[in-house]
């Protein structure tokens, strides 16, 4: 039976190092990792950046190869895809070799990363382990459940993260007509900034229309 499992990754054991050290005060989401044997191709929201600065960044980091801005949803938020040169072993090369994948990844004005894994089997999260161990890898294991159960893993493709956005703009009001409850003071009380809570809601709010009101032909 497969498993999810929550790491928390510091920041030089995964990908973009050279740019978040030398850019502070963004939020990188990845969505999906392309892994292979020496390249790694992530595709990641960025919010809360100087743009110019992180893209002038990405051109001058070493590792990365080829950087492409592939949508700008808002003034404050886009998505790009980045081939990243893995030039050692590092974490993801370990997500590769136990066929796991990587779900979702979250930084923090640049601090460590907060990993969502799928793994096929406890087996392969040993192995994970064990691989990680061996070269030198440091990381914290938060959370192991299996994948089984829609309410841990998200329904309707909403992730914890959206859940509790979404739950927590409900129970205040913020959907009320009038609203009960400001962005701003909705987000003091999650503790995230207010672009990163009305991307959670946007995205939240996306996953459920398209899950239940809206079906492809």
């Amino acid at each position: 039976m497969s498993v999810l499992a929550e790491l928390t990754v510091p920041a030089a054991e995964f990908v973009l190092t050279e740019t978040l050290t030398s850019v502070s005060g963004m939020r990188i989401e990845i969505k999906r990792v392309v892994a292979g044997s020496d390249r790694v191709t992530p595709y990641f929201w960025v919010a809360e950046a100087d743009f110019d600065d992180f893209e002038a960044a990405l051109r001058g980091d070493p590792t990365v190869e080829d950087m492409v801005m592939m949508e700008e949803q808002t003034d404050d938020e886009r998505f790009y895809r980045v081939v990243w040169r893995a030039d050692s072993a590092n974490l993801i090369t370990a997500v590769s070799e136990t066929r796991a994948t990587i779900m979702e990844a979250v930084s923090e004005n640049g601090d460590d990363w907060q990993v969502k894994s799928l793994f096929p089997d406890r087996d392969a999260l040993s192995k994970f382990h064990d691989y990680c161990v061996s070269h030198d890898f440091s990381f914290t294991l938060d959370r192991v459940y299996t994948a089984d159960n829609s309410q841990e893993e998200g329904e309707y493709d909403v992730t914890s993260d959206q859940r509790e956005a979404l739950v927590g703009a409900y129970h205040a009001g913020y959907f009320d007509v009038p609203r009960g409850i400001t962005l701003t003071e909705l987000a003091e009380e999650l503790g995230i900034s207010r672009n990163a809570l009305s991307a959670r809601l946007r995205r939240g709010q996306r996953n459920l229309l398209s899950n239940t009101l809206v079906h492809d032909e």
